[in-house]
Parts: structure tokens; C-alpha cells; sequence
């Protein structure tokens, strides 16, 4: 990044915060923090009012405000692409409607080149969402879930169980939201596990946000992606094409392929459970090789899916034409 491109992120950093330390800046941008010290005298040099506060960080004069800032062909593409994905794949709601209206506003202000880039985008470009339910920003538990983040608030409750109607009573400290595969994930300590815990938020049945505050934990977004059990996969060389096109989310890496075409492949789920389904639907095509645990249960569902229908099988073959 060039240092002119570095001093307007400065500003609008420094125009979003009330203030930012020079670690932060120097992290972001990816320079020295005597780097941002220099860049900040430029700053000054050149009239922007940057106060800097000993031992805090740097903000802005009060009052002071960025001209409007003009966005280039491919920021409005970007934005239009942002704005169209999200009307085609989430229900109708405040934060659609939201999102019209700023869309609306960066159309008034780009030229006129530009925006005729844009309109042309519109009308060979669409989003849609046919077999999935489409993706809802203005859900309560997930507003209020947000809150409770920002707020460091508890939050109490009730949660369904993978594959029964067990239903726990927790006490969770939310620190992390995350939209993986179609299904939103709230990372948060766990008062009962006395753990980071990940807990999705189709099967919190109920949800209070308590007045009491906690103080965050430290939150390890590598573990809140890889956390749970590895599961080895081979796959035989004719479905190999079909399993890459509808993969699970779980999915790590795969293994070079085998001379026989079949190719061995590596997840990563929070729970055994939750892959077995998705694994079961590609029939003998596939085989568990870790971990055990994994590889029994497939078999014994198998076994148990031959004896209900052998029998019938065996009657229709039976009786006469």
C-alpha cells in the first residue's frame, strides 16, 4: 500500500473511532509504529487536526469531518454486488430495506460513467435462494445476541440437543457470531461446560439476555473453526466430481488422488453427528477411515437399514407375477 492510500485509511479510521492507538494503526496497515508516528506529523502538516493523547492513541479535533468521498468503478461494482447479494438471500426485513436506501445514495453521488458500469451489472446479474431458507438479519436471537456481545451481557438458554429432544439449560457469555454454510454459530464460554462452546442458533429454543455483565474471555478464532473431531474420508473415483460440488462445510483438505481415482478427504466437525447424515447419502461410494467411533456408527446405521429392508425385498421377490 502506498502512503497516500495509508493516510486516507488513517482518516477514515480516525473519523470512525473516538480513538485509535498507533499499535493498532501499525498493525493494520502493516508498518512500523514509527512509521505511523511519521505519517501522523504529515497529517498535521497538511491541516488535518489529529490530536494525539499520550499512552491512548490519536483522534480527531471535534468537529471535524471528510469531504465526501467519490468511490471508483470497481468500489461501486463491489457495492452493488454486496448490496444485490444480500436482497436475493435474506428475508425481507428493516436491514433490506436499509440497504436499499444506502445503495441509493452512493447512485446519486457516482458519475455518470460509473453508474451506467452499474446499471449494466444489474441486468445480467441476479442472486436467489431456491433450496435453502433465506438468510434473516432482523431475527430477534440474532439482534439480541449481538447486544449481549457488544454489551458483555449473559445470556441464558435453552438448548436442543443434535439428535434427540434433550433439551440443557445454559448460561453462556457470547463473544463471536459467524455465518458458516447457511447456519449462524454463537462462540461463547460456557458456564455448564466451563468452556468455549459453539452453540448454533436454529436449536436455542429460548434466550434472555441477563443484566449481568462479564468480563470476555480471550476468543480463539482458530479453534472456533477447527475445534471437534477430524474425520478421514475415502471416496470412490466416479462420485469424487459430485461430493466436490456439494461438499460439507466440515471440509479441510483432500489427499492427492489415488491411482484408482478415488480420492481420500479430511473434515472437521464439532461433533461426529453432525457429518454422518450428509456421509450416509453417498452410499457405498464412500468409506469412514477415522475416526472409529464414526466408522461403527455408519456400519451399525447400515446393518440396521438392511434388516428393515431385506425382508420386504425378500416378500415382493416372492410372491408371483
Amino acid at each position: 500500500m502506498n502512503r497516500l492510500d495509508r493516510l486516507l485509511g488513517y482518516l477514515l479510521l480516525l473519523q470512525s473511532r473516538d480513538l485509535v492507538r498507533a499499535q493498532d494503526l501499525a498493525a493494520q496497515f502493516e508498518v512500523s509504529e514509527r512509521t505511523v508516528y511519521r505519517d501522523m506529523d504529515a497529517l498535521a502538516e497538511i491541516g488535518v487536526p489529529v490530536v494525539g493523547q499520550a499512552g491512548e492513541g490519536y483522534r480527531l479535533m471535534a468537529g471535524y469531518t471528510l469531504p465526501p468521498i467519490m468511490f471508483s468503478e470497481t468500489e461501486a461494482q463491489a457495492l452493488f454486488l454486496a448490496v444485490a447479494m444480500l436482497s436475493g438471500l435474506t428475508s425481507p426485513g428493516p436491514t433490506q430495506i436499509a440497504a436499499a436506501t444506502a445503495l441509493a445514495k452512493v447512485r446519486a453521488v457516482l458519475p455518470k460513467a460509473t453508474l451506467a458500469q452499474v446499471e449494466a451489472l444489474r441486468t445480467v446479474l441476479g442472486f436467489y435462494s431456491v433450496s435453502r431458507s433465506r438468510l434473516n438479519l432482523d431475527d430477534e436471537k440474532f439482534l439480541q445476541l449481538q447486544q449481549a456481545i457488544n454489551q458483555h451481557h449473559v445470556v441464558y438458554i435453552h438448548y436442543h440437543a443434535q439428535h434427540s429432544n434433550r433439551i440443557t439449560a445454559r448460561e453462556i457469555e457470547p463473544l463471536y457470531l459467524a455465518y458458516v454454510d447457511n447456519i449462524w454459530l454463537v462462540q461463547g464460554y460456557c458456564r455448564l461446560r466451563q468452556d468455549l462452546r459453539n452453540f448454533r442458533l436454529d436449536r436455542i429454543d429460548q434466550l434472555t439476555v441477563r443484566t449481568e455483565i462479564f468480563v470476555p474471555h480471550s476468543m480463539n478464532m482458530k479453534r472456533f473453526l477447527d475445534d471437534g473431531a477430524r474425520v478421514v474420508v475415502r471416496f470412490e473415483g466416479d462420485i469424487v466430481r459430485w461430493v466436490r460440488e456439494a461438499q460439507h462445510f466440515g471440509f479441510r483438505e483432500e489427499e492427492p488422488e489415488a491411482d484408482d481415482g478415488s480420492v481420500v478427504m479430511v473434515y472437521q466437525v464439532s461433533e461426529v453427528g453432525q457429518i454422518m447424515r450428509w456421509l450416509l447419502g453417498w452410499g457405498d461410494g464412500m468409506e469412514v477411515l477415522e475416526p472409529l467411533e464414526l466408522r461403527a456408527a455408519v456400519a451399525e446405521t447400515a446393518a440396521r437399514m438392511a434388516t428393515q429392508h431385506v425382508p420386504t425385498v425378500q416378500a415382493q421377490l416372492a410372491s408371483p407375477a
